[in-house]
């Protein structure tokens, strides 16, 4: 196989006889093994990766890294071996924490990849398995459905109404027709637009379905090709990413203008270069915010993976920081709030209603499977375990089927399968076409009401006769009287036709092909609500986070699903898509605001929904897994779809629920504000610290007094003592008012609050003017110029100590904190503590530092001092957090 094959223009029969395959029974799975041995997985080759040691190599990016490794070099070379020694030790300490934090960080994102695999259904053997979509091989044959995922470059055998979204390759989002005819077109060579017969790995099935043969994989489809052509994958950037970076570096230049400030002073003043220099390599150290950019990925890194813990994936970083902020969940019924486990509880024909009998069950169950598009997985587990794979409803009736001694396989045997419509939301109904005795029949099923209304005759007693009002009334109240408690329905009818393909329903002209139906009967489900449903619902309600049931089920059955999982109480108002329609925007905004369920809604209205509401500033997220969903989940600010909704609304969405859970959702809107909440705190920490520092440093300096503090001290209490401390914010838990704040405090673009630009402001100017003081006044006493810059070295360290305690609740004073929570801050704390303890007490180090003895008279002045700078943190914290707190609070 080569790379210039022309793929289009072979003839079906050329194509199986190249490939070496059957287009019936597709490959045999004994085959697989040596054809992958010889043309690869289908995967992407992966640029290089350096891994441990590219990421450390990625450090000296920083600037703060690379003027740490020049200050080094420099100090070493003019012989001041201390300051030499406690800056490489530095640089060493800043590397590992940079390394370790951005690997934890790719190890979170690279087990997120991981679960996005793909999947493909396909024909080994004879027999349908679904299999990895990377397991795939030339000659493999492909089933596509409405709302797949296109695995690999495959050549269609056979469609039916077929449309292609090939934007990912051409940017132009009108679908694609497509046919399997052999194409002749002198353009196709050039344009893959012409190449009608192919459809490409990457796009999506936007409604019909196909049968296609795998001809290119990997690095050989067009999207491959791609890929390889740009061999890069760019960081993505996230707004709070972006902002943060953008005040990291307006901050890194305000105070390189002040450094330079500093430092013409400095020698202004008589002070050597080589000094001048170090101090503004620690000044520069001690205010730059570098673990900005590294601290907020890890955040959300973190976040996602907890989410992942608790059966969400999210599939980016914007989805992160948007959770939080969550005002509406638009959710559907199934699988969402009830457990996606349906059974087939009752069957009622007209034998049941009428006469009380059962002899027209089996048939119409039968029917019920011959219409089904669900399918036994009858893959390498079988026979030991099968799976049956389609939409809940239909694996029910499939299971049902089982249950009364008969396979889709068995029915098949004397009834095949001619052609096959997918089930569309907007439509209502599926249809399968089989061949009978003596003419076709078209299965027909779908929503009670519409097949009912295009019934002519019904099925009693084995036989078709006229449809009276008297029946159509008795279903219409039994499917009434049932979906009150919370029973689904479908109902099922055929047609005697003699067509060997259905024609294109969706068209209005053949609308008439579905009249006349023989009206079968009504099959009843129950599923089966969730256990924890209930209480997670009123944990987001708590929240103020409004929940909303947009479903397409019957009013009845939504009511009364939504009474028993407390979304709204009895008597409460419903609206319909058909009401809606009649409603102008302002108007269904109004009801929007007290309304909670909207029933027999058609992806269409649920995107409108959204619409109105993001339009009102609401933040929405909404759940879907329909092909017809896709929109309505782009469109919202979270589109949320259940594992096994189609790939196409997959694709759309930012959450996916792998066990389907309401809750989930709730916890994922918790720890969406969670990581907000601590993204306030690691920026509250790092610049209010920095703020305080470069008072103290440039006070002294601008009021001509010597340092308080000395470079490499700076250098080792910023870094080798403080190092870790921002990191532990990562871990920090949520607060138990968590779930109880205003839903706007927890906007993405609203981090750096005026609430938190007062708090950083305040309190970094109180600690900063306090420690001042300090240093002017043991000024005024005998002590050495040692002794008080060792007094201000070790009230500074014991500083960012307070600091880190203070932040972990802006609400909450630190006597109600509980500071064991975060394992990770105890453990940075010690840390922290202990090099303070060994720049202290540890001769050589206390002497590398500059440091002298301290008495016991004076370590006591030292924790009055740490008692009191704590004691203005903690106050500054209460006075600007007193009101946003009360506000807060709904």
């Amino acid at each position: 196989m080569t790379k210039k094959q022309k793929w289009y223009s072979l003839s079906i029969k050329e194509i199986e006889k190249y490939l070496n395959t059957d287009l019936n029974a597709g490959l045999k799975s004994s085959d697989i093994q040596k054809i992958q041995k010889k043309f690869g997985r289908n995967l992407f080759d992966k640029k290089r990766d350096f891994g441990l040691l590219g990421k450390i190599f990625s450090q000296f990016k920083s600037p703060l890294i690379f003027i740490l490794l020049i200050a080094g070099i420099i100090t070493f070379f003019l012989k001041e071996y201390s300051d030499s020694i406690v800056i490489f030790l530095a640089l060493f300490i800043n590397t590992f924490i940079g390394t370790f934090q951005e690997n934890k960080a790719s190890n979170a994102f690279d087990k997120l990849s991981k679960l996005q695999q793909k999947q493909a259904t396909v024909i080994r053997d004879g027999k349908k398995s679904v299999i990895l979509a990377e397991d795939l091989v030339p000659g493999d044959l492909v089933v596509l459905n409405s709302g797949m995922f296109i695995p690999a470059d495959l050549r269609l055998i056979e469609e039916k109404n077929l449309l292609i979204n090939e934007s990912v390759l051409t940017g132009e989002w009108a679908d694609v027709v497509k046919e399997t005819k052999v194409t002749a077109s002198s353009l196709a060579d050039k344009s893959l637009n012409k190449q009608i017969n192919m459809v490409w790995m990457g796009t999506t099935v936007s409604s019909g379905n196909a049968l296609g043969v795998v001809v290119e994989i990997g690095d050989k489809t067009e999207i491959g090709k791609i890929a390889q052509s740009l061999n890069l994958v760019k960081e993505e950037k996230t707004p709070i990413k972006e902002s943060l970076e953008k005040l990291a570096k307006f901050l890194s230049i305000l105070v390189l203008v002040v450094l330079a400030v500093i430092f013409f002073l400095g020698l202004v003043r008589g002070e050597s270069v080589t000094e001048m220099l170090i101090i503004a390599i620690a000044m520069a150290v001690a205010v730059m915010p570098e673990g900005l950019p590294i601290a907020v990925t890890s955040v959300l890194a973190v976040g996602m993976s907890n989410i992942l813990k608790k059966g969400g994936l999210v599939r980016n970083l914007l989805a992160a920081e948007t959770l939080g902020s969550t005002t509406y969940i638009l959710t559907d019924k199934t699988g969402t709030l009830t457990e996606a486990k349906m059974h087939l509880d009752k069957v009622y024909t007209w034998n049941f209603i009428n006469d009380g009998g059962n002899q027209d069950d089996e048939d119409l169950i039968k029917m019920a499977v011959l219409s089904s598009d669900a399918f036994i997985d009858e893959g390498n587990q079988a026979p030991d375990n099968l799976i049956v794979r389609g939409r809940p409803i239909e694996k029910a009736i499939i299971l049902a089927g089982i249950e009364h001694g008969f396979t889709q396989d068995d029915l098949f045997n004397d009834r095949e399968r001619l052609d096959f419509h997918s089930f569309e939301s907007k439509n209502g109904f599926s249809a399968s076409l089989n061949k009978d005795k003596k003419r076709n029949k078209l299965y027909v099923s779908g929503i009670p009401e519409m097949i009912l209304e295009k019934s002519k005759f019904i099925y009693h007693n084995g036989k078709e006769k006229k449809m009276t009002r008297k029946a159509l009334e008795h279903f219409l109240k039994t499917q009434k009287q049932k979906s009150l408690d919370g029973v689904r329905f479908i109902a099922l009818a055929y047609k005697k036709v003699d067509w060997e393909k259905i024609p294109n329903l969706d068209r209005e002209e053949n609308q008439d092909n579905l009249n006349d139906l023989v009206f079968v009967g009504l099959l009843a489900f129950s599923d089966p609500i969730r256990a924890d449903v209930k209480e997670s619902i009123k944990k987001a309600q708590m929240a103020g986070t409004h929940v909303v049931m947009v479903t397409g089920d019957n009013p009845n059955t939504a009511s009364k699903i939504a009474e028993e999982v407390g979304i709204i109480k009895k008597g409460d108002k419903i609206l319909t898509g058909a009401e809606i329609e009649e409603m102008r925007d302002s108007e269904l905004f109004e009801e929007l605001k007290t309304v909670r369920v909207f029933a027999r809604m058609n992806p269409s209205q649920k995107l409108r929904l959204s619409k109105i509401l993001q339009k009102n500033g609401e933040v929405v997220a909404m759940t879907g897994d329909g092909v017809n969903d896709a929109p309505a989940l782009q469109g919202a600010d979270i589109g949320i779809v259940m594992e096994s909704g189609t790939e196409v609304s997959k694709e759309a969405s930012d959450l996916i629920l792998l066990g389907g859970d309401f809750s989930t959702i709730t916890f994922a809107i918790e720890e969406g504000r969670r990581l907000i909440d601590n993204l306030k705190k690691i920026l509250g920490y790092l610049l209010s610290t920095s703020f305080a520092e470069f008072l103290i440093i440039g006070g002294a300096l601008l009021v001509g007094l010597p340092l308080p503090i000395l470079p490499t001290q700076i250098l080792w209490s910023n870094i080798i003592q403080e190092g870790l401390m921002n990191f532990t914010f990562v871990f920090e838990p949520g607060e138990k008012d968590l779930m109880k704040r205003n839903p706007s405090s927890m906007k993405k673009n609203n981090i750096l609050t005026k609430e938190l630009k007062m708090m950083i402001f305040t309190v970094g100017l109180s600690a900063g003017i306090f420690l001042l003081l300090v240093y002017l006044f043991i000024m005024q006493t005998n002590m050495t110029m040692e002794k008080i810059r060792t007094i201000m070295f070790a009230s500074v360290s014991l500083g960012t100590v307070f600091f880190s305690i203070s932040f972990k609740s802006f609400h909450l004073s630190f006597w109600k904190i509980n500071i064991f929570s975060n394992k990770y801050l105890i453990f940075s704390l010690l840390i922290s503590m202990f090099f303070l303890f060994i720049a202290l007490f540890v001769p050589p180090v206390r002497d590398m530092l500059s440091l002298v003895k301290l008495t016991g008279g004076e370590i006591i002045l030292l924790g009055i001092i740490g008692i009191f700078n704590f004691a203005i943190i903690e106050l500054s914290k209460y006075f600007v957090f007193r009101r946003a707190r009360l506000s807060n609070i709904l």
